[in-house]
């Protein structure tokens, strides 16, 4: 017999019809019984294909049968007999069969029983069928004695009538509906997918088989046992009937052994036979013909009829609830889980209510939504990239920004990726972007019924688990870190890891947690039961090890921690903050309702730089609470810079509410409290326990005035005590006491104080965490003079801060300015700003060199503003590339304005967009300007895209001329960009080359100074002859084209024998390459004869092409004739090197290589 065939089939037809989670269900099973291996487990989760995943749990039932016979078919998690082998003799009585095929050990029925009778015979005689149980398990008493069945009187009494449509039935206690599962056991729930199919015979047999059904029950009194068979009086077992109502309906009835006769099994039953499981299914009872009339026959695995009257011991009946047939196992838990989610939404409902605010604001009031982008990632260039390839995220412009947009209820919409597979999204945004609040309107809204593809959401703070002691499994960072379940947490924890598709699990602050390198490398954390560290459990999580098929949401910091891990995520949102609209509609729902709010609206707007940094949520809340604690006082004067601002802050938190008696106690915390935020942001922190504040008084301090906020630590896995700390209330604050100590520290010397900036060309930032410290820093030093700060230090730390201004002043003369990049260069111009002094806010802009790029580096709306204010102040001329760099219209038409600004580049979609806006408001000065400023040359077209907005500045040229004719009387033909274009690349590679080229051919007559075209690509454009006939009909028009490179374009004779017709035409032309092309010897012959007529060509290239020595013999002759022709690169492997050479003897111009 082949037994792979045999179990094939079965097996197929259970996952044809399985969900997903029944199929992991099964997998579990086999794992849980050491059928499969840990790793073989995960290979299976990822199959996709379910007929390779059916063969590949056929082979390994075949070689692990006993074990499967053994564990899984008495659990009923695989029923998967077909038919029984036929190649035994007949002579065998049938038991002997079956132990024989099967190696069934159980010997156990009685000799005089089995003399006369095999056993389908047993089953049509009169024999019950317990006592037929127990003479096939050893695990029943073999003593001889007897024992009545009475009937249990509460279920003689059951109203059969109220049993209409149900199935299986769930019990109610005490008015509240509580569904129970008659599965005891995970093997139990699993056996669903398993005894929908049950073949025996060719038989079909079903759990529950709603079928109306006609007939004579075969069955005998339970007593009626025969005198020499074994007695039942050790028999304690409880097992399910199923009684089938005239109706047609099913009812389940828990019959224990020692209550029960066939006048209450048989109520309203006809045509039904009723077999009790056997703990080893033999052989002829799977092959049980139906005979007798029966029209059904029903087993009932033993397992279940326990757990049913397990339930019925436990609560009393009072109802039955229904539930649909065929329901899969997610159903089993039902009570625990649906009490443990609504626990999860109540909880968020509370926490997610109000913003963490100086005042007390609902989120659903304050909430905005920042701009939110699915960002995509290219690999980073340049000189400070590193060995290994790393991501980087790419920065768009205006209208890619605009189409990368999507809403909140995007954000878990993945595109591709295994179905089975854990989805792991990160949310990237600069500290202050507002990632954890979007991540608490996520959970209110999942609490409110959005979302609703999950059943589970868990919010993990990272801080909160950067504890590194401590250890958990998955079921406490689930179960016990979080909202804990009220009862059955086991069940819940079941269900969740048989639906990991239906969980969510967010974790808010990846930079916080410790040790965050390698985890995609760490691989111990495979299991669930485990006690692991954070850093094992979330490398099991992120490496979709364990809860795998889960949907795992982090949030992040661009260029931070988890830049080495973009490639191994399936989504990237991107937080950009918020637009100028937006920052006007925070700020007046802010006021709204206050008497000033008007002025206070105005106020803000008036102060540009500190407008600038409202595009970032945080510091837009700091900036209006300052506003209108100034309000309330009477001061209508908004400091000009960050650092002056939180001077500001911290006078306005605590001096209204000082005394004389206090301000020096107040004094000394704020500078030990400096010294612990220090302390905690140079280990990337900025929680810490309660013990580890320098004294019980600052913490109070601190927590008096908001400075931290109080804050829990999660439950140690051992002595399940959570313990109390605090968090400093903001990521700026934190930097602002940072920088404060580093001010006033004495062991902090003027010498080491420089390392602190980050100015020097690194590629990283030593202190990534305390971004803003190198702002606060010089502008703290610069205000030495401010009361409030003379009022923290002594007369000797006074001459100690200033002999640290001094010395950062020598610090940046000696910075080489014009060998910066672009990242420190902006990082000096805030520090500088923050000065706010005039001799090196002149100095810094002296030594910028007058071509400044950004290409590549994101310009933020502070960014701009600080550009923009030294720039201004420097009597150069400047041309900037502001291409790749993020740069919003506002602050694209600030800096275009600037009269020292000559030239510049910006992505042609965002400049025509400029152009059309400044139409709109009718600032026609500023257009012409901008116009004539605009620079493209040269230009690199390496997507369709740059091919479309190219035409589209040929296209609007003409609008832009009428408009300025219109507005000035000036006669202006072209747009200036256009008309100086010289060189202009094309790079598209060979998916969109031809069709790109096309699209560029229609536009290229309106360069009227082009002087070279380059098709070179290293992904080759492969435009061919099409293209290159498409070429030649506007070839005659390129009249300044200088150099004509088609190399690597696969263009052959015919394309060649086109360009012939049209290169004479060219009468500027110097360099023309055909390197690497298709053209052979006729080719090289159309070439050859219009080499003469072209009396300006200095250089061609006809090298690695399929030119045979005739061909190469033909051009030779034609350069006899072109004395003006300089060099011929002719190499082709199909001429032999020994009539290359010889040619070359003949004419020196001719190139070996």
């Amino acid at each position: 017999m082949n037994l792979f065939k045999e179990i094939l089939p079965g097996v197929r037809e259970i996952l044809s019809s399985a969900t997903t989670s029944d199929v992991h269900a099964l997998l579990s099973c086999m794992f849980e019984k050491d059928v499969i291996s840990k790793e073989y487990h995960q290979t299976l989760l990822q199959e996709k294909d379910r007929e390779d995943l059916a063969r590949k749990i056929s082979l390994t039932l075949v070689e692990k049968w006993d074990l499967c016979l053994n564990t899984l078919v008495p659990l009923h998690c695989l029923k998967l007999y077909t038919k029984m082998p036929q190649d035994i003799t007949d002579n065998e009585s049938s038991l002997n069969r079956g132990i024989k095929h099967l190696s069934f050990k159980r010997q156990t029925m009685d000799s005089a029983v089995l003399t006369e009778n095999s056993f389908l015979d047993l089953l049509h005689s009169n024999i019950d069928p317990l006592h037929l149980y127990s003479l096939l398990d050893t695990r029943l008493s073999d003593e001889d004695e007897e024992s009545e069945l009475s009937t249990d009187p509460e279920i003689d009494t059951i109203n059969y009538d109220q049993f209409s449509n149900l199935d299986v039935f769930y019990t109610m206690e005490s008015n509240e509906s509580v569904e129970e599962s008659l599965f005891s056991n995970t093997g139990e729930a699993y056996s669903r997918i398993g005894m929908r199919f049950f073949l025996g015979g060719g038989v079909v047999l079903e759990i529950i088989s709603p079928v109306r059904v006609n007939g004579s029950f075969v069955a005998v009194p339970l007593n009626s046992s025969p005198a020499n068979s074994t007695s039942l009086s050790h028999l304690h077992m409880q097992f399910s009937v199923t009684s089938i109502h005239p109706t047609g309906k099913n009812v389940v009835m828990p019959v224990s052994s020692g209550n029960s006769n066939p006048d209450c099994l048989l109520v309203g039953a006809k045509g039904i036979q009723v077999i009790s499981s056997f703990a080893v299914l033999p052989p002829q009872i799977i092959n049980l013909p139906v005979g007798n009339g029966a029209s059904n026959i029903i087993i009932y695995p033993g397992e279940l009829c326990s757990s049913v009257s397990a339930i019925f011991q436990r609560q009393k009946v009072k109802s039955f609830l229904p539930i649909k047939h065929h329901r899969s196992s997610s159903h089993l838990f039902v009570a625990p889980v649906e009490a443990f989610c609504t626990s999860l939404k109540d909880y968020f409902q509370d926490v997610c209510k109000f913003m963490a605010m100086d005042r007390e604001v609902t989120l659903d009031h304050f909430y905005i939504d920042g701009a939110l982008m699915q960002g995509q990632t290219e690999t980073k260039s340049g000189k400070n990239v590193i060995k290994v390839m790393e991501k980087e995220l790419v920065i768009y412009n205006l209208e890619e920004k605009e189409k990368a947009a999507i809403e909140r209820s995007q954000i878990f919409q993945v595109l591709g990726g295994k179905e089975l597979e854990t989805k792991v999204i990160v949310v990237l945004g600069k500290a202050g972007m507002g990632k954890s609040i979007l991540v608490q309107k996520i959970c209110q809204d999942w609490s409110n019924g959005k979302f609703s593809q999950f059943e589970f959401v868990f919010w993990f703070e990272c801080r909160r688990l950067s504890l590194p002691e401590k250890q958990y499994s998955l079921k406490d960072l689930l179960l016990e870190l979080f909202v804990k379940p009220r009862e059955g947490s086991d069940k819940v924890f079941e269900y969740i890891l048989q639906n990991p598709n239906k969980v969510l699990l967010i974790f808010d602050g990846f930079e916080e947690l410790q040790d965050h390198d390698g985890f995609t490398h760490y691989s111990d954390c495979q299991s669930y039961k485990e006690l692991y560290s954070i850093r094992e459990l979330f490398a099991g999580l992120f490496q979709k090890k364990i809860l795998s098929g889960c949907t795992l949401l982090l949030t992040a910091r661009p260029k931070d921690k988890f830049n080495q891990y973009l490639s191994k995520v399936d989504k990237i949102i991107e937080m950009i903050g918020f637009s100028p609209k937006q920052v006007e509609l925070y700020i007046a729902r802010y006021f709204e309702g206050l008497p000033y709010s008007d002025d206070a609206v105005k106020l803000i707007t008036d102060c540009q730089y500190l407008f600038s940094h409202c595009y970032s949520p945080v510091m837009c809340r700091f900036i209006c609470f300052l506003c209108e604690m100034m309000f309330e006082m009477g001061d209508k004067d908004l400091p000009p810079t960050l650092t002056s601002l939180f001077v500001k802050y911290l006078q306005q938190k605590l001096i209204p509410t000082q005394t004389d008696a206090t301000a020096v106690g107040d004094q000394q915390h704020i500078t030990r409290l400096a010294q612990l935020a220090w302390y905690l942001g140079e280990k990337n922190q900025n929680a810490l326990k309660s013990s580890l504040f320098p004294s019980k008084e600052v913490k109070e301090f601190a927590l008096k005035y908001g400075l931290v906020l109080p804050f829990t630590f999660p439950k140690h896995s051992g002595n399940g005590e959570e313990e109390f700390g605090s968090a400093f209330s903001d990521f700026v604050i934190q930097n602002f006491l940072s920088a404060l100590h580093l001010l006033l520290a004495e062991d902090i010397k003027d010498k080491s104080l420089t390392k602190y900036l980050s100015l020097p060309a690194r590629k990283k930032k030593p202190h990534n965490w305390l971004d803003l410290v190198p702002r606060f820093l010089p502008g703290l030093l610069y205000l030495q003079h401010d009361p409030y700060l003379c009022s923290l230090s002594d007369e000797h730390v006074m001459k100690i801060i200033t002999k640290k201004q001094k010395t950062l002043l020598k610090y940046i003369k000696k910075i080489q300015i014009s060998d910066l990049y672009p990242e420190k260069l902006l990082e000096l111009l805030h520090c500088v700003y923050e000065t706010q002094d005039s001799y090196l806010l002149q100095h810094v802009a002296l030594r910028l060199k007058a071509e400044l790029s950004f290409l590549g580096t994101l310009l933020t709306p502070p960014d701009v503003y600080v550009l923009h204010f030294i720039l201004k102040r420097s009597p150069k001329e400047f041309s900037l590339d502001l291409r790749n760099s993020g740069i919003n219209l506002q602050g694209l038409k600030h800096l275009v304005g600037l009269k020292n600004v000559t030239s510049f580049r910006a992505s042609l979609s965002d400049t025509v967009r400029l152009w059309e806006s400044l139409e709109q408001t009718k600032e026609y000065e500023l257009l012409k300007i901008s116009v004539e400023k605009f620079d493209i040359d040269p230009f690199k077209a390496e997507t369709m895209k740059d091919i479309r907005d190219l035409s589209d500045l040929v296209r609007i040229q003409e609008k832009m001329i009428h408009c300025m004719e219109e507005a000035f009387g000036c006669n202006i033909n072209e747009i200036p960009a256009i008309k100086n274009l010289r060189k202009l690349e094309f790079a598209l590679g060979p998916a969109c080359g031809l069709q790109g080229f096309l699209k560029l051919v229609e536009i290229l007559a309106a360069f009227p100074s082009l002087q070279h075209l380059d098709l070179d690509a290293l992904s080759e454009n492969e435009i061919g002859d099409e293209g290159t006939k498409s070429l030649c009909e506007v070839l005659s028009e390129l009249t300044s084209l200088e150099t004509l490179n088609l190399s690597q374009n696969k263009i052959t004779d015919l394309g060649a024998e086109q360009l012939a017709t049209a290169l004479p035409s060219l009468s500027s032309l110097k360099t023309l390459s055909l390197y690497n092309n298709y053209i052979c010897d006729a080719g090289a012959e159309n070439i050859a004869k219009i080499l003469p007529a072209m009396a300006s060509l200095r250089v061609l290239h006809v090298q690695c092409n399929k030119i045979t020595d005739a061909g190469a013999q033909k051009l030779t002759d034609s350069l006899r004739k072109c004395p003006h022709i300089k060099s011929v690169a002719m190499w082709n492997p199909t001429i032999p090197y020994g009539v290359l050479e010889h040619l070359q003897q003949l004419d020196s111009r001719i190139s070996l290589l």
